[in-house]
């Protein structure tokens, strides 16, 4: 979140939140569309999948906003501004829609608003507004503040499902190898799904109409797990919420990284590896 916000001025958030059509276009599919058909598909599941697991899914579904669809939109050669914008748009109703949701949906769990809330702010909206401010006052230095925040995130992500599916090897190869890993499939499938509706939807500050399927199927597994793990006996929780990214990840990133090939050979630009993840400028032919 603080390489985000490096990244980021602020004039990508004020264009985005003045065009309204695209702001309510983005925010139904993530806050509604994606949980109530995501919940209809994992009670039509329910019998195969344990409760943790569900409701772990369930979390997973209220989350929006992730950062990772940086990353996704470059890979995919989408301009930066139509992701940035609307992902810190659906990282700020994040804040405000997983307190009231979360302990409505998952019943027998207690999880206060206050605390997810305070939760949210803490570690990921203060470090997206500390990331704008320092941007701001250190253009010269922004960048290399940013790639140097995004490569300690992307050593503790890696860190992170290590630990995750480490301490739960046996769960974990339970839930691939029966009809449970099909939740996490359908979640993200129905999720693009969704997503391209609302990009075909959208208002003029979004021109590439998988950009917001591309959000809305990623979800932001680090604001689910921080809810999740605020939780009693959450190990369960946690697994699928794990499950959910590493599916994405698979479904995601050869999409993104196929479309991004695609776009770039017909702007007449050089495919490159660097280019193609986005470590690297794009050259003309």
């Amino acid at each position: 979140m603080l390489s985000m916000g490096l990244r980021t001025p602020v004039d990508t958030f004020s264009a985005q939140l003045k065009d309204r059509r695209s702001v309510i276009a983005v925010a139904l599919a993530n806050f509604i569309v994606v949980p109530a058909v995501g919940i209809v598909l994992i009670g039509m599941l329910s019998p195969v999948a344990p409760l943790g697991v569900r409701e772990g899914l369930v979390i997973a579904l209220c989350a929006a906003g992730a950062p990772f669809v940086l990353q996704l939109g470059t890979m995919a050669r989408i301009p930066y501004d139509e992701v940035a914008g609307p992902m810190a748009v659906l990282l700020v109703g994040t804040v405000l829609f997983m307190p009231i949701t979360v302990p409505f949906l998952v019943q027998g769990v207690d999880v206060q608003a206050f605390d997810v809330a305070a939760l949210l702010v803490g570690t990921m909206l203060a470090p997206m507004v500390a990331g704008i401010g320092l941007g701001h006052l250190m253009p010269g230095r922004a960048d290399v503040l940013a790639r140097t925040a995004g490569g300690v995130a992307a050593v503790s992500a890696v860190l992170m499902f290590l630990s995750g599916f480490g301490a739960n090897s046996g769960l974990v190869a339970e839930l691939v190898l029966s009809p449970v890993i099909l939740l996490p499939v359908g979640v993200i499938a129905l999720a693009f799904l969704g997503g391209r509706i609302a990009g075909d939807l959208s208002g003029p500050t979004l021109s590439v109409a998988d950009g917001p399927a591309i959000l809305t199927s990623q979800r932001n597994i680090a604001a689910a797990l921080l809810v999740a793990r605020s939780a009693p006996d959450h190990d369960e929780m946690v697994v699928a919420i794990l499950l959910v990214s590493a599916v994405g990840f698979c479904m995601l990133v050869p999409y993104a990284l196929g479309k991004g090939a695609v776009r770039r050979r017909r702007a007449g630009e050089r495919t490159s590896l660097g280019a193609l993840i986005g470590v690297a400028e794009a050259k003309q032919r």
